[in-house]
């Protein structure tokens, strides 16, 4: 996903310093994230302004009510499923895992913050937050201002929503810059042929990472120009916006809109909005395509292919499939049970941050995990945070996945692994266990990541890997890769056998547990996810806090409580 053919360096040059010089380089080296955005910032009052419409939202009738309770909804079927703390509400580390999860669901985003601890203490005075610790600090006010006795769904739903409204400010601030480019103001009446030419602009510099504060008409005309090079889906990505522009025209424009075809600033930026909540569903046809081709050179069943057929795929003209050793295994992606034949593992390297784009300076644009539904429809079916073996084998023995068919009889093997993980929780399964998601991909091996032990990978952008290792290829050469090709075979002739008729190695297991949050046994224990009484009332509360927080009636955000001890996050 997300990869692109050569282009070259002088091209790209072109495209932003206006120079037309000639040198080959890989598209990968532009397509990652841009320092710049990745360093933008915001102000806490900004990120508290936005709390508070969508806290004052929750009392109206509006769009931003409307919101809320469409956000609620989708989170029930988590909430329900999720452990509570002694209180019978969310705890840090589980808000995080709950919202993380939306929104991997919903926009195929993966917001930066939620999946991993960072918070926003690093703030300076008078300089912001960086925008990736936006989701810890506004749940650290919630929690501050409930006294640390949890979120309940509906906090959760304004926490959703308050997100949703930052993204959405963003996403019109570059629509205003990419209208700047094209000499149109926002009260500039348009046609769809502008529109869609403002738009490319838009999307262009949304896929590459690009400021557009700073560019001139030649240098957005010139970028549009090399998309189609840089980025092979670049014409699918066009009519994709054209077709939500269309729709959102003939949907939401005034009857004298269509009447005159003109489009204004409004109508633009909901098309806008709309795309980036759909083109994660839209791209993931690319990661469809690439696990499709990764399955066909598989080791039969194991959602796994030998390295050296990686590299042979690579050699033979698949530009994909070209990560090093060491970055597959950083990133978690490349399984070493068998020392001599490396497999890549194919969900966690569909998954993984180098099949990402950093749209956004709040989220980045990842391929879709296709266990998140099937993980869903257990927490729906079974809406508890734990549930006995037989339930659970039952519910999966009637779940099908786009590569395993259902009804189907499990094997006697998994069900004895699916005992012994009760056994160890006195007879019950936690359903987000490290141990249960190991299960789970065994189950479906090429739809469910495994689960690696906290702190044994590091998953990283390319220029993460640049950063941490001063390595500027995350890719390997040819040679390299025929290297490796080359020792396999060899291995294979000392060994007087053939490396196609091995037997495939076991799926690795391995018996660490570890727990969203540490299991409590409160009898009776209430789940909170009513009494919109209750809800209405706390939720004054924080409308009456958020208000205090505007008058800088707050202690200093360094001294924000953070989350319980008790709590883990799962890899």
């Amino acid at each position: 996903m997300f990869r692109a053919t050569s282009i070259t360096l002088a091209f790209l040059m072109g495209v932003l310093l206006g120079t037309s010089m000639v040198g080959v380089v890989d598209a990968n080296a532009f397509l990652k994230a841009n320092p710049k955005l990745r360093e933008e910032r915001i102000s806490e009052e900004d990120v508290q302004t936005s709390l508070l419409a969508e806290v004052e939202g929750t009392f109206g009738h509006g769009s931003a009510s409307s919101r809320v309770k469409q956000l609620e909804a989708a989170l029930s079927p988590i909430y329900a499923s999720l452990p509570k703390n002694e209180k019978g509400y969310l705890g840090h580390a589980s808000v995080h895992y709950a919202l993380h999860r939306l929104f991997v669901q919903r926009h195929g985003w993966v917001i930066k913050g939620l999946d991993t601890s960072v918070g926003h203490r690093n703030a300076t005075a008078g300089v912001g937050l960086l925008k990736e610790q936006v989701p810890a600090y506004i749940q650290d006010l919630f929690e501050q201002r409930l006294a640390g006795r949890g979120l309940g769904l509906h906090e959760v739903g304004v926490l959703a929503a308050t997100i949703e409204h930052l993204v959405h400010s963003e996403a019109i601030k570059r629509l205003g810059d990419a209208f700047r480019v094209h000499n149109f103001v926002p009260t500039s009446l348009m046609t769809e042929n502008d529109a869609d030419d403002v738009l490319d602009t838009y999307m262009a510099a949304y896929i590459v990472s690009q400021d557009l504060s700073s560019m001139s008409l030649p240098q957005a005309l010139a970028l549009k120009a090399a998309m189609p090079a840089m980025y092979p889906g670049w014409n699918a990505v066009q009519k994709f916006v054209r077709s939500v522009r269309q729709n959102c025209t003939e949907s939401e424009g005034t009857a004298a809109q269509k009447e005159s075809g003109g489009l204004d600033f409004s109508l633009v930026a909901r098309v806008a909005d709309r795309i980036g909540e759909q083109f994660g569903p839209h791209q993931n046809q690319e990661c469809i395509d690439m696990k499709a081709s990764l399955v066909k050179i598989e080791e039969s069943g194991t959602g796994r292919v030998r390295l050296s057929d990686f590299y042979k795929a690579a050699l033979g003209g698949n530009l994909l499939f070209q990560e090093k050793a060491s970055y597959l295994r950083e990133i978690g992606a490349l399984d070493e049970s068998k020392p001599e034949t490396p497999r890549v593992v194919i969900t966690n390297y569909l998954i993984s941050p180098t099949n990402c784009i950093a749209s956004s300076s709040f989220y980045s644009v990842c391929c879709m995990d296709e266990c998140e539904g099937l993980l869903g429809h257990l927490e729906r079916e079974i809406a508890a945070p734990d549930a006995t073996p037989t339930h659970i084998a039952a519910l999966v023995a009637q779940l099908s996945s786009s590569t395993v068919a259902a009804p189907r009889k499990i094997p006697e093997a998994l069900l004895d692994r699916l005992g012994e993980i009760a056994t160890h929780h006195g007879g019950s399964v936690p359903l987000h266990g490290r141990l249960f998601s190991q299960w789970l991909h065994h189950a479906f091996p090429r739809e469910c990541p495994y689960p690696h032990v906290t702190g044994t990978t590091n998953p990283k952008t390319a220029d993460e890997w640049l950063e941490s290792t001063g390595d500027d290829k995350h890719v390997a050469t040819d040679e390299e890769m025929k290297a490796h090709i080359d020792s396999v075979q060899q291995l294979a002739l000392t060994m007087e056998t053939s490396v196609e008729q091995e037997e495939p190695a076991p799926l690795p297991w391995s018996p660490e547990e570890q727990l969203l949050i540490a299991q409590l046994e409160v009898p009776g224990l209430a789940t909170h996810t009513g009494n919109s009484l209750r809800a209405n009332m706390l939720m004054m509360l924080v409308l009456a806090s958020m208000a205090a927080v505007m008058s800088g009636i707050v202690r200093n955000p360094t001294d924000l409580a953070g989350g319980s001890k008790l709590e883990k996050f799962m890899v």
